[in-house]
């Protein structure tokens, strides 16, 4: 069973390995098979599958990674999220279902700061490995107008 004590600390460790840049630790956050996928508020209110990033293994995570090291382009830049408390939403089994909202500031070398995204986290959490990670991470955009800037995970 997770606790919303061991969750929380999943999350916190999530957002600061990504704001941290260890994007080769990303992946590690997932059961296999898992989900994550981002798409917006619009979409998920509408019953709508779209997806602007959708990855349902640990492989095609690992793949993400690669491609944001090694063959995208991209200006380099930070993020910074900002987390509120999180809201149980179900127990089903051992799997904890929550709710988040996040704010991401992203920030360029040239030291100009905008708010990059806001929403909220949907999440599907299980015990593994001694501890617990994502079963499904679903980011839901509160804003429709996407940045093209979507290279690393949120």
């Amino acid at each position: 069973m997770v606790s919303e004590s061991e969750a929380r600390r999943l999350l916190v460790d999530y957002a600061y390995t990504i704001d941290d840049g260890a994007l080769g630790d990303w992946p590690r956050f997932f059961t296999d098979p898992c989900l994550y996928r981002i798409t917006t508020r619009q979409n998920e209110e509408a019953g709508m599958p779209l997806s602007i990033m959708l990855c349902d293994n640990q492989a095609m995570l690992y793949d993400r990674v690669e491609a944001i090291e090694k063959a995208n382009i991209f200006e380099p830049h930070y993020y910074r999220h900002i987390l509120s408390d999180s809201r149980t939403i179900a127990r089903e089994g051992g799997m904890l279902k929550q709710e988040t909202s996040f704010a991401c500031v992203r920030t360029m070398l040239d030291g100009r700061m905008t708010l990059f995204a806001a929403g909220r986290y949907v999440d599907e959490i299980v015990a593994a490995n001694g501890g617990c990670l994502f079963r499904s991470r679903t980011v839901v955009l509160d804003s429709s107008q996407v940045d093209t800037l979507i290279a690393i995970p949120l």
